[in-house]
């Protein structure tokens, strides 16, 4: 079967894009107020316009004829398996950002992620995190006027 992009993603991909466009709407809808819109627009305009640029790439690039071969099946399972651990992850993630706070949830998902990405040294990806964290809480405490919830910093 020729193919150009998995059906997989291309669902994936329009409920990126359905998802950005409500929340875009809801806010609008909500309040046209500044403060209400800075984060939301940008992020769905982003989100919108990073679909489109996959979507014109993918059809400009020609179908190839899979075949795929025992070891390429296996390893498209394991790929599949880690990406649904990924998910996981990301959900488990979301559920502890207000019972553990931004932070630690935050630290702890990154470092997840990254050995789940399958980083073989040991002390980059606690430093990685770290800083990663750090960054996220002062730019989001900067930017939000209302406190969100935190354990460490």
């Amino acid at each position: 079967m020729a193919t150009r992009i998995s059906l997989t993603h291309l669902v994936f991909l329009l409920v990126v894009c359905a998802a950005a466009i409500f929340l875009n709407w809801s806010a609008f809808s909500a309040s046209d107020k500044l403060y209400n819109l800075i984060v939301v627009v940008p992020s769905g305009i982003a989100c919108v316009l990073l679909v489109l640029c996959i979507a014109i790439s993918n059809l400009r690039k020609p179908a190839t004829k899979t075949s795929a071969t025992p070891s390429e099946a296996q390893a498209a399972r394991k790929s599949t398996l880690g990406d649904l651990l990924l998910l996981g992850a990301f959900a488990v993630f979301c559920l502890s950002l207000t019972t553990v706070g931004f932070d630690v949830a935050t630290f702890v998902f990154v470092w997840v992620g990254i050995l789940m990405g399958g980083e073989k040294n040991k002390i980059a990806p606690p430093i990685f995190a770290f800083l990663f964290t750090l960054a996220l809480i002062k730019g989001f405490g900067s930017l939000f006027p209302f406190p969100m919830p935190l354990l460490v910093f």
